[in-house]
């Protein structure tokens, strides 16, 4: 039986993919960063009721992935359509969460955007993934490449999307700003699903019927998909309470925008290096090199007191650039073990991604609480507390995940 000849990767593919993965990260990161203040400051929500909106919101996000996976499987020669609805749900509900204020009802417009949102966003990010794993399969390789230029458009994305809102206040009305934010986003939409036209891959042609079970027996998928977990959560940690550590401990919240501009920017800058070390001496090896490097560095912003911007704007640049070596390696690892179901296999990933965030949030924050903490008024305890679960705790965590790395993930099986 002749086996079909590898076909080369080209750049031109890449960069195609890519620009999806940029589109997903600036609609992503208003989502869940810009979203709830909107709606509390312009669209007088209560924190309460807004609150129990977004924990609703996100438990449906999670829970639904699985679906979605198993429906990209089963729809795998219908993609065009499937993207063609995933991107509508995505552009409507975004465009309905960032409606000029007075443009219907506050509370169903947040219900109704965040559900269409997250649910497009869920279907065409596992399209996405499984597009990958499709053109590494055609080319008997080159997991690590492949998610080196989509993580670094996404990384693109996610920069855009931070200056973004504040360009457009200086240009329009500011409440109108997220309106034009959406209108950015249906323009670049049109631009990267334009180019990808005709062009989407699924994966494991010759696996249609693997079921979810199968998939996951594949040796090695489950070890990572539980790797990436535990690894996802100083991530978590650090995310839900970035704003409250620059705010609070550094008093230095003008800095938010540029502090997050310059981490994912360090980390688009190293993602390259990570992958060529990743060449020369194995992705496992490379990846606890990168995961060992932003202990020390982390560790740094404990100590850091009113004042410090400096030494944070480093030790921003330093654990963005260890970074890198997360976001490229870890995905091209499970997808060098997929043997058929990527669509839910990465639907699993996806959940697994996101239930680290809402642990975090839901861990970390009531922690505080409880010790005292309240944001904005802050004695020196607080800021010590605070301190010590924005950067002690996601360092503990980091020295979990590298034993998980070490002892139960097989080398050999991701060198393939």
């Amino acid at each position: 039986m002749n086996r079909a000849a590898p076909q080369a990767l080209q750049r031109d593919d890449l960069i195609r993919a890519s620009t999806i993965a940029g589109m997903l990260a600036f609609a992503g990161l208003p989502l869940y960063i810009h979203a709830p203040r909107f709606y509390a400051e312009e669209m007088g929500v209560g924190l309460a009721l807004l609150g129990s909106i977004l924990l609703f919101a996100r438990a449906i996000d999670s829970i639904q992935d699985p679906l979605i996976g198993f429906l990209a499987d089963r729809l795998r020669t219908q993609r065009e359509i499937w993207i063609l609805v995933a991107g509508s749900f995505l552009l409507v509900g975004i465009s309905l969460l960032f409606a000029p204020p007075d443009w219907f009802e506050p509370i169903w417009r947040l219900i109704f955007g965040l559900l269409a949102a997250f649910t497009g966003f869920s279907a065409m990010q596992i399209a996405l993934y499984d597009h990958g794993l499709a053109q590494a399969e055609g080319a008997k390789g080159g997991y690590t490449r492949i998610a080196l230029w989509r993580e670094a458009g996404g990384i693109v994305g996610i920069c855009l999307a931070a200056g973004a809102p504040f360009i457009l206040t200086l240009l329009i009305d500011p409440a109108l700003a997220f309106s034009g934010y959406a209108i950015v986003l249906v323009i670049l939409s049109i631009i990267a699903l334009g180019r990808m036209r005709g062009r989407w891959l699924s994966s494991g042609q010759s696996l249609n019927k693997m079921g979810f079970r199968q998939a996951l027996s594949v040796p090695g998928v489950v070890p990572i998909l539980i790797f990436g977990f535990v690894n996802a959560l100083p991530t978590a940690v650090t995310s839900t309470l970035f704003l409250f550590y620059v705010a609070d401990i550094l008093a230095a919240d003008i800095h938010a925008g540029p502090l997050l501009i310059i981490f994912f920017a360090s980390a688009a800058s190293a993602a390259p290096f990570w992958a060529r070390l990743a060449d020369r001496i194995g992705r496992k090896p490379t990846l606890i090199a990168g995961m060992t490097l932003s202990i020390p560095v982390f560790i740094w912003a404990w100590v850091l007191g009113p004042g410090d911007i400096i030494p944070f704007y480093i030790i921003v640049l330093a654990s963005g650039a260890a970074l890198g070596a997360d976001m490229i390696l870890v995905p091209a690892m499970l997808a060098a073990r997929i043997r058929g179901g990527g669509g839910q296999v990465f639907s699993l990933w996806t959940f697994l991604q996101k239930s680290a965030l809402a642990i975090a949030a839901g861990v970390s924050l009531p922690l505080l609480a409880l010790v005292g903490y309240e944001p904005g008024i802050v004695t020196e305890v607080d800021r010590s507390s605070l301190a010590t679960f924005y950067a002690l705790v996601p360092c503990a965590l980091k020295l979990v995940a590298i034993p998980v790395l070490l002892i139960f993930v097989n080398e050999k099986r991701y060198t393939e």
